[in-house]
């Protein structure tokens, strides 16, 4: 498959050449949601920071009595931050009459890293009432972006050089006037929310899970409760948002995606989706 390279003009300047998520763990993921027909999902966790930029068609994100929304036709970034739930309604439009977006997470340890050291973070006053920013695509910015997403999926580099690019983003933020809320979730949640995000496939138990963060089970729950959390909880939330990330980005069969999300029955993944989305998988597309 050819890739184009940047610049190309139009819709075809930010087409990604991979079908699934590309994950880097430790630094940042890469996907490329692509939908023929309007989709609406209430309350989509986001568990990290996450920049968003739509390529075709148009979305609406709605939050605390907020309302945004980002149309192809004025190119903008919009930034989210760690631990936001938002209403998001895309809609198809475009040359290719579908919805497609570059949807690309940060790291939590490498965004708060970078909030302790930059110089730039400290003398930046948001502007955004809410979770949600949203600021144009200048030509300087855009070339930043492809020059990430190329060193995460066309021409791959190392997590050291990778790391860099990541910082040269979030400082061109910065620069900007745009920063990111440090996450909302302590330390215990955040770290589990890592652990298990890389795989929601295995089968999790609090027990697995307490081991390898260092403590048993017990410690494990009593932390999460002090956090108004629970275990199975934060599990069935990872695996559900992964399923809505994979129905979204490949071509996959219902019962493949039940099963990277750690379910033997598609009957029994269809129905925590529902329960999640309030839609049946099958609807999405």
């Amino acid at each position: 498959m050819t890739v184009p390279v940047f610049p190309v003009e139009g819709e075809a300047r930010w087409r990604l050449p991979s079908s699934s998520p590309v994950v880097r763990h430790g630094l940042c993921a890469l996907a490329q949601p692509c939908l023929r027909q309007p989709q609406q999902t209430a309350r989509f966790q986001f568990h990290e920071a996450t920049v968003l930029l739509v390529v075709s068609g148009q979305m609406r994100l709605a939050f605390a009595g907020h309302e945004i929304v980002v149309d192809a036709t004025r190119p903008a970034l919009v930034l989210v931050d760690a631990g936001s739930c938002v209403d998001i309604v895309k809609t198809p439009g475009g040359a290719e009459r579908c919805f497609r977006s570059v949807f690309m997470t940060i790291a939590s340890a490498l965004l708060e890293n970078y909030s302790a050291t930059s110089s730039l973070v400290g003398g930046v006053e948001r502007t955004a009432a809410g979770p949600v920013q949203v600021m144009p695509l200048d030509d300087d910015m855009a070339s930043t972006l492809w020059h990430l997403i190329e060193s995460v999926e066309i021409r791959p580099v190392s997590d050291e050089r990778l790391t860099y690019r990541l910082l040269e983003l979030l400082s061109a933020l910065a620069e900007r006037g745009h920063v990111f809320c440090p996450p909302r979730h302590t330390d215990t949640v955040a770290r589990l929310h890592a652990l298990m995000g890389r795989a929601p496939h295995r089968h999790w138990t609090a027990r697995e899970a307490g081991r390898e963060l260092a403590m048993s089970e017990a410690p494990l729950r009593r932390r999460l409760a002090a956090e108004q959390e629970r275990f199975e909880t934060i599990l069935s939330d990872i695996r559900m948002h992964h399923g809505m990330m994979l129905l979204q980005t490949t071509a996959w069969s219902i019962p493949r995606i039940a099963e990277a999300c750690g379910y033997q029955s598609r009957a029994r993944f269809s129905e925590r989706f529902r329960t999640r989305f309030g839609c049946l998988p099958s609807a999405i597309r």
